[in-house]
């Protein structure tokens, strides 16, 4: 009897012992796996975020806003194409202009001419009619009217003079312009074209990496969820060790059964702690075996965070290398147009006041000829005038009525190149209008279209570049959150030990036990049915039976949970 006490003792003593490094296993466990996973699903909200910039940088590249850009900038390439046409229509039309006001300096040098011949008719008709009565003051009255003539061809002259000098300038500042276009808008042209291929290419290069860190982000997203699963094997060890526990509590009950059954409550011990350190050793075992598959893909998220980081470094390099940034390359090339055409505006301001001033002054020249034609009537009907007077004089008015005629005449000669001067200013007028209207075609369009191209690759390079800022913020924070987790969820480091020290004390407990035949009486099936009825797991009840007898038929049905629990874990070994 003092020996069985003895053994008793002994058992209560081992099973308090394992309880403590139990306890201490229980607690680790709860705290690391809690732990685990909270870094886990950090982590995952740190992929999610990255996943979204990558989203957003797919739609950089593939969206509507690229593909609106380069059918925009064809546009503008077009109109820029054109520009050279443009101007050499402009010269061709300052050339028209010009030869119409060479022409109108000959005609007015013809009517200048006649003049002159009026003037010299004037005074021989003074001279021949010094004699007569009224003739003396009727020459100086034709005089006066040719003189008033003449000083209105040279002022017409002057006008025309001065015309012709604003003429020369705009020609001038158009053949300068044209000369750039010529020289520059190819190129411009052909580098934009080239541009919008690249672009369009570098687009979809750069999208299918982005696809690919997406890829590799979403396959880390999967990992960690398997992980996140794997993890329940951390509450199913707790319970496990809390079954334990409980059961040793109750081994430690038998110390009370000595007196009344003393040869079942010692065997019954001894059969209840080799249990306990099979139910142990298989949960230190599943355990194990599931940290390691939690490892195995643990080994690979390393891996994963160094493609995304090289993915990222590649991105960077497409985006902002010298060589290769297409966008930065159509940028310098838009800007250069919109310099260009700014230069253009600047001249055509200069050029537009020319054509003004060329059309001010062409009506102006218009309203003198009708003054010229106005006084060349006059001079007609004062020497017709004067012929009438002749014929009543006879032969004393005869020679005055030869110089009337011949300056009714001359007089008639202005009209022809007062005509030929009206046509051509009509030709420089219309003339003048279709420069307008081919400048006001330049200096409209091309402005607004090459600026909204300009804007919208500067939209789209910000864009990109935020994006990318983005992208390497969060795959940053993701190699380092997924470093960090390899290291926290290294649960064999942090608890291999504990449970080890567990294992080997559980295992020393039973090595002391023999085996003893139980038979079910009373106690054996009270201890047993409180121990059985503990267990969730079909894995439980399994090794329970093998060294606890039980007449489950005596079970309560109550304490025991159903079928369907036994496969709560079950998917996870």
């Amino acid at each position: 009897m003092l020996q069985q006490m003895k053994s008793d003792t002994v058992v209560a003593a081992k099973a308090s012992g394992l309880e403590l490094h139990l306890d201490a296993a229980h607690t680790r466990i709860e705290k690391a796996f809690l732990d685990g996973g909270d870094v886990l699903v950090s982590v995952m909200d740190i992929l999610d975020r990255l996943v979204q910039r990558l989203d957003h940088l797919i739609e950089t590249f593939d969206g509507q806003t690229a593909t609106t850009t380069i059918e925009g900038l064809k546009g503008t390439i077009s109109l820029l194409s054109d520009l050279p046409d443009l101007q050499s229509s402009q010269q061709s039309a300052f050339a028209v202009i010009g030869a119409d006001c060479s022409s109108t300096v000959k005609h007015v040098a013809d009517m200048r001419e006649i003049i002159r011949y009026l003037r010299i008719f004037a005074i021989t008709m003074k001279v021949t009619g010094a004699g007569l009565e009224g003739f003396t003051e009727f020459s100086d009255e034709i005089r006066e009217r040719i003189q008033s003539g003449s000083l209105r061809v040279d002022h017409f002259a002057e006008q025309l003079a001065q015309m012709r000098a604003t003429l020369v300038s705009a020609s001038q500042v158009s053949d300068l312009i044209g000369s750039e276009f010529r020289s520059t808008v190819p190129q411009i042209v052909a580098d934009l074209e080239s541009s919008a291929g690249k672009m369009a290419q570098q687009h979809q290069d750069m999208g299918a990496v982005a696809g690919k860190a997406k890829a590799v982000a979403n396959g880390v997203k999967k990992k960690i969820a398997q992980v996140l699963s794997a993890l329940q094997i951390g509450d199913v060890t707790r319970q496990r060790i809390e079954h334990i526990r409980a059961a040793l509590t109750l081994i430690d009950t038998l110390q009370g059964h000595a007196d009344e059954a003393p040869s079942s409550a010692t065997r019954l011990a001894r059969a209840a702690t080799r249990m306990v350190n099979a139910q142990l050793q298989e949960t230190v075992e599943q355990f194990q075996q599931q940290c390691g598959a939690i490892t195995a893909i643990l080994s690979s998220f390393s891996a994963d965070a160094t493609e995304i980081m090289r993915l990222h470094d590649l991105l960077a390099q497409d985006i902002s290398g010298a060589d290769r940034n297409v966008l930065l390359a159509m940028e310098r090339e838009i800007a250069h147009a919109c310099d260009l055409m700014a230069r253009v505006k600047a001249g055509s301001r200069d050029g537009d006041a020319m054509v003004a001033s060329v059309m001010e002054t062409s009506e102006e020249l218009l309203q003198g000829i009708e003054i010229i034609r106005a006084i060349k009537t006059d001079i007609h009907y004062m020497a017709l005038n004067s012929s009438i007077r002749c014929a009543r004089l006879g032969v004393a008015g005869l020679a005055v009525n030869v110089v009337s005629g011949e300056l009714r005449i001359h007089a008639a000669m202005l009209e022809v190149p007062a005509d030929a001067i009206v046509n051509g200013l009509r030709s420089i007028e219309a003339s003048a209008k279709t420069l307008t209207s081919a400048r006001s075609t330049t200096n409209g369009d091309f402005d607004g279209s090459l600026n909204e191209a300009l804007t919208a690759i500067r939209t789209i390079s910000g864009a990109m570049q935020t994006g990318l800022e983005a992208f390497a913020q969060e795959s940053e924070q993701v190699f380092v959150r997924i470093t960090g987790a390899v290291a926290k969820l290294d649960f064999q480091e942090k608890l291999g030990q504990s449970l080890a020290a567990c294992v080997e004390m559980s295992q020393a407990n039973a090595d002391d036990q023999d085996e003893d035949d139980l038979v079910i009486d009373d106690l054996v099936q009270d201890i047993s049915s409180q121990i059985f009825s503990l267990y969730t797991m079909a894995e439980e009840r399994a090794i329970h039976r093998r060294f606890l007898p039980l007449d489950e038929t005596r079970t309560d049905k109550a304490a025991v949970p159903a079928a369907a629990d036994e496969d709560e874990f079950a998917d996870l070994f």
